[in-house]
């Protein structure tokens, strides 16, 4: 709503309510679903990404009763998760919802399908290849984030490509290839990790990290000062409308630790007086979007930061970069301003609003709130912790890695 908002596109609040109220997708799940974990990574990613962008308008043909067999979800039912994703079970679809199929589903359609698939390293959209590679968590999530951000595209008819196209990348070689690891190498998350910062992108680590194959206990350190509101459920998967209130730390450790990880918890700010006591993470996950604590992450005391940004405007909010630290730049460098450059041109939505007689503070503080979709966070969240599992089997590092959902087969990378 607030892109349709910043964008011009409608001339007040309600408008945008009530164009975007139409928003929504249908997903169709194929039979092979019941048995297919890495089918049902995407199915839920789908279903968690979707419903929160599109304020629960996701209508579902499939068996909700089968058994789940992701990890952190073994023996729980589809229809449990659907409830705690908060999709609207009394939604009804019209013709313009695009549809997103999963697995193999032998139903015509008139509808614009997509047809997300993985194959180990490998991910896209459009027919899946023949593939007897194990299931790797990332790049099905990828796929999952793929396939919602492309029906938002068809919804908007903001791009041509969007539908039409088949899409294939590997996230072994971040580049539009078949590029596949040997063996099992890279494939099982080994170590111990530091996250900085529990909102959009935190929470989609997590999310991804939860379903990972582990060679190893891993124990993770939590950072973060801020609670849950309405506004965190609309982009930070690992939230539900019971946690509001709650602190962001306590909500993700205690989702973490259902999975069997090992958490610690710290609520205070990370700033330059941050350091590493001996024994804790030396690698951090940074998912802040305040250029004071990105500009010293790199004084605290980890080997290895990978930080994630997002496009923070209408225009970009589907842009993504992951950065790691050290790097070909320091991040003191490239966060050297607290200014991000917003505007202060305010909307047509945003003038009737004062000219209604709302507080200016409150009418400001809304223009000037970022643009955020959850797809875009957990498809950022896949390239980053497939580049911390690249460095682990000792492939060349990226300091910086490009990419725009808008045409996710373009990135650049060095």
């Amino acid at each position: 709503m607030k892109m349709l908002v910043d964008s011009g596109e409608v001339a007040t609040i309600d408008e945008a309510i009530i164009t975007f109220a139409g928003y929504g997708v249908c997903l169709t799940l194929g039979e092979d679903v019941a048995q297919d974990s890495g089918l049902q990574i995407m199915a839920l990613t789908v279903i968690n990404t979707a419903a929160r962008s599109f304020q629960g308008n996701v209508h579902i043909v499939g068996d909700l009763s089968l058994t789940l067999n992701v990890p952190g979800f073994e023996g729980s039912s589809l229809a449990s998760f659907v409830g705690w994703a908060g999709v609207n079970s009394t939604c009804i679809p019209t013709e313009a919802w695009p549809e997103i199929r999963v697995g193999r589903c032998s139903d015509p359609t008139s509808r614009t399908s997509l047809e997300p698939w993985a194959a180990g390293w490998r991910f896209g959209i459009g027919p899946a290849p023949a593939s007897r590679h194990a299931v790797f968590a990332p790049a099905c999530v990828a796929a999952a984030s793929l396939a919602v951000s492309e029906a938002f595209s068809l919804l908007r008819r903001d791009n041509p490509y969007a539908g039409r196209r088949p899409l294939s990348m590997s996230l072994w070689s971040m580049k539009a290839d078949a590029a596949q690891p040997t063996g099992d190498v890279g494939s099982a998350v080994s170590g111990d990790l530091w996250v900085v910062g529990l909102g959009h992108l935190g929470q989609a680590y997590c999310w991804t990290l939860g379903m990972m194959k582990r060679s190893s206990f891993t124990r993770l350190v939590l950072q973060d000062i801020d609670v849950i509101t309405q506004s965190t459920l609309t982009t930070s998967v690992l939230s539900s409308p019971g946690d509001i209130g709650s602190k962001k730390t306590r909500t993700v450790a205690s989702w973490m630790e259902a999975r069997g990880f090992d958490t610690r918890i710290v609520e205070r700010r990370f700033d330059a007086n941050t350091r590493l006591a001996p024994g804790e993470p030396t690698t951090a996950l940074f998912g802040v979007d305040n250029p004071s604590a990105r500009r010293v992450c790199e004084g605290a005391g980890f080997s290895l930061v990978l930080d994630a940004g997002l496009g923070s405007g209408h225009r970009d909010f589907r842009a993504l970069r992951v950065r790691g630290f050290p790097g070909t730049s320091s991040a003191s460098r490239i966060w050297a301003r607290d200014d991000l450059g917003a505007s202060t041109q305010l909307a047509p939505a945003y003038r009737a609003l004062l000219q209604s007689g709302r507080d200016p503070c409150g009418v400001t503080t809304l223009a000037t709130r970022s643009v955020g979709a959850p797809f875009v966070g957990c498809y950022a969240a896949a390239v980053l912790l497939a580049e911390w599992i690249r460095r682990q089997a000792g492939l060349a590092a990226h300091s910086v890695i490009d990419v725009t959902l808008r045409a996710p087969d373009r990135l650049e990378a060095a």
